[in-house]
């Protein structure tokens, strides 16, 4: 405990009287002097006494108590060092600067950690918030330990002088390359199968030399190209299926690296399909035509084109040909001009091959090869020498009829592998299905068979040819289940689905594995036919790998779950399958630009009286600490100062008069009668 002693003010009235009464008086004597009164110091000094007398001046003697200086240490600890494999490098720095400012006497040492947000790294924020609760003349300075990379320098960094000298001490060093890339534009959606334009730049100090840029659309390389280092850059994509596709970009390795997480962009692009067309050829009609016709033509996103074989070229009458009521099937139109137009091309009941040229045929097994998509739904002519095996389309078939008609009931059931299979599993209450009546006997020689007819047979096969996708059903007879027969099935919902895995949707696919982030961190999503996927690895955006267990959820579907700990682009990988997800924005700053920058934060430094102090890529060379007095020069060369305030706080305290309010009243007023004498001679 110390003594002190001061002055002090009892005011008789209120403040805000008092300041009116200074006021008027004031003006007053400005009159006064204004018209020429001859005793203005006489009249001036009365006033003063007079106003002194009601401030009641007192004599405070206190007991005080020193109170400690506060230092504040903030310790970046945010992602783009983890990136730059700075990090350990500044939190020793930051534990060697608390350990010598805990030496010096009254002196509180205060640590605070700043990371990295969507934003990138708050500095100002935090030491802000780290000090609101110090009165401003404890405070008696900062020092930030950081790379630089701040993302809120002050925009006036004068409003933070009285928070004490700041000083910067910057992890790295400036001088070493690193090449990133940045996007310029990239679009959120597209238009299966249509160009899509990227936009974006290699950033890199060494000048514009090439860099080899590559672009993989869900972890499958799509453009490869060589572009030029500081110059922006365009290249053109093709989505390849519906929905979600992550799209990243990555520039090949510099030749200075801080880190390569800053070479790779990404960006989601939401794929969309610009109408489905489908072609639907029915050959004898019949009561399934309704069903496939109106299943799709109540998805608004199909465009579909659909003829029936109603008169069969050997059909001979004597009708004239201008009074037939039927348009002729344009085959030429179909399958030559406008075939590659199709996406998926369904045969019902397949007319005999009479009414198709036998080179029609090969160009539809050219075009399912190509990526397109082929539906037969087995009649009775498939089992004679006219069935659609009988033509080039045997080459991609993946079942082959034995020219045997079971008519017998039977119940349609999901074999084992198809109880697994995306097209079947889940499909509700198997064991209830009604009974179908019909099929066409096949034998398998290829392809996936997920369900079976008559005595095991093989009802529903699908199989891939080339790019592109073929499923045949052995039956016409869908159409019995959406008229309820012997309680009915799913055939909306299966045929839905076979539709769409024809057409190569993603949600369909039997071999494919998902990411997504959830409630418990990453999920994990792995759709297989093998009895086990085994583990998935995990990357993280720093380049960590990690792997996840999985738990079969249903037949042929696995989930698992880890937690997420980095912001930005995540990785799982199972085998040859890539899944993407993003936590937080796709391309955080922290990931950013991730050399050393001491110019960020040089104007909070100079304007608060602080320096900027190189420590080195390992943080080493650390500057000694000096106490100064406030308003001091608060750094040198090898040095930085923590101003010494001299707080103190009020434990006790006795006033004293100075004198009664009545005599400073007359003494005002002997002042003022001598003004007036003065005046009268």
């Amino acid at each position: 405990m110390i003594a002190g002693a001061r002055i002090g003010f009892d005011p008789a009235l209120p403040w805000s009287a008092m300041i009116a009464l200074c006021v008027i008086g004031a003006i007053a004597l400005g009159i006064y002097v204004w018209r020429g009164g001859g005793a203005p110091v006489s009249r001036g000094l009365g006033l003063a006494f007079l106003f002194l007398g009601l401030m009641q001046p007192q004599w405070v003697r206190e007991t005080r108590e020193p109170a400690d200086d506060v230092a504040l240490i903030v310790v970046d600890q945010s992602e783009s060092l983890a990136l730059s494999g700075r990090r350990e490098a500044a939190r020793a720095a930051g534990d060697a600067m608390a350990q010598r400012l805990s030496q010096e006497q009254g002196l509180d040492v205060r640590v605070r950690e700043t990371r990295g947000g969507p934003d990138g790294t708050i500095v100002t924020g935090v030491i802000e918030d780290a000090l609101s609760d110090v009165a401003r003349d404890r405070i008696g300075g900062v020092i930030v330990i950081t790379d630089g990379q701040a993302a809120d320098p002050p925009d006036e960094p004068g409003r933070l002088r009285e928070l004490g000298p700041a000083h910067v001490l910057i992890v790295g060093d400036p001088e070493r390359g690193d090449r990133r890339l940045e996007l310029i534009s990239a679009p959120t959606f597209g238009i299966v199968g249509e160009p899509m334009r990227v936009t974006g730049r290699v950033i890199d100090a060494s000048g514009n030399a090439p860099v080899a840029v590559t672009v993989s659309i869900d972890g499958q390389r799509a453009v490869s190209t060589t572009v030029r280092a500081n110059t922006e850059f365009s290249v053109d994509l093709r989505l390849a299926h519906r929905g979600r596709n992550m799209v990243i970009v990555e520039a090949a390795e510099g030749p200075q690296e801080i880190t390569l997480s800053n070479n790779r962009a990404a960006f989601a692009a939401n794929g969309v399909r610009d109408r489905l067309r489908v072609l639907l050829i029915t050959g004898e009609p019949h009561a399934g035509a309704r069903v496939w016709r109106n299943l799709l033509k109540s998805d608004p996103a199909v465009d579909l084109v659909h003829f029936s074989i109603l008169r069969p070229p050997d059909k001979q009458d004597f009708t004239p040909l201008h009074e037939l009521a039927l348009i002729p099937f344009p085959t030429e139109e179909l399958f030559e001009r406008r075939l590659d137009e199709f996406d998926l091309i369904i045969f019902d009941r397949a007319p005999q091959r009479g009414i198709l040229q036998a080179y029609y045929f090969s160009s539809i097994a050219r075009r399912i090869e190509e990526g397109g998509a082929l539906l037969i739904t087995a009649g009775d002519q498939e089992a004679g020498p006219d069935g659609l095996y009988r033509t080039a389309l045997a080459g991609i078939l993946p079942s082959q009829p034995t020219g045997q008609i079971i008519s017998r009931p039977y119940r349609p059931t999901p074999t084992t592998l198809g109880r697994r299979h995306p097209v079947v599993r889940g499909l509700p209450a198997p064991e209830r299905w009604g009974r179908w009546t019909r099929e066409i006997d096949a034998r398998a020689t290829g392809g996936q068979t997920v369900l079976s007819g008559a005595d095991g047979r093989p009802l529903l096969v699908l199989d891939r040819a080339g790019r592109g996708r073929v499923a045949q059903l052995w039956s016409d007879q869908p159409w019995l289940w959406a008229r309820g027969y012997d309680g009915g099935g799913p055939h909306g919902e299966l045929l839905r689905r076979l539709a769409h895995w024809l057409m190569q949707e993603p949600e369909l696919e039997d071999d494919s594995l998902t990411l997504d982030p959830g409630p418990r961190g990453l999920e994990i999503e792995r759709s297989t036919l093998a009895n086990a996927p085994g583990p998935v690895e995990i990357i993280s955006p720093s380049g960590q790998g990690s792997e996840a267990g999985l738990d079969e959820t249903a037949p042929g579907l696995y989930h698992g779950a880890v937690p997420a700990t980095e912001q930005g682009l995540y990785e799982a990988r199972s085998g040859d399958l890539r899944a993407f997800a993003a936590v937080g924005p796709l391309n955080p700053r922290e990931a950013g630009a991730l050399g050393a920058n001491p110019e960020i934060l040089r104007p909070l430094a100079n304007a608060t009286g602080g320096s900027v102090f190189m420590t080195g890529e390992e943080g080493r060379r650390l500057p000694e600490i000096r106490r100064i007095e406030r308003g001091a020069r608060a750094q040198g060369g090898d040095w930085i100062g923590i101003e010494h305030n001299g707080a103190y706080t009020v434990r006790a305290a006795v006033a004293s008069p100075l004198g009664p309010g009545w005599l400073w009243a007359l003494f005002a007023l002997a002042l003022l009668i001598w003004g007036w004498r003065r005046e009268s001679v």
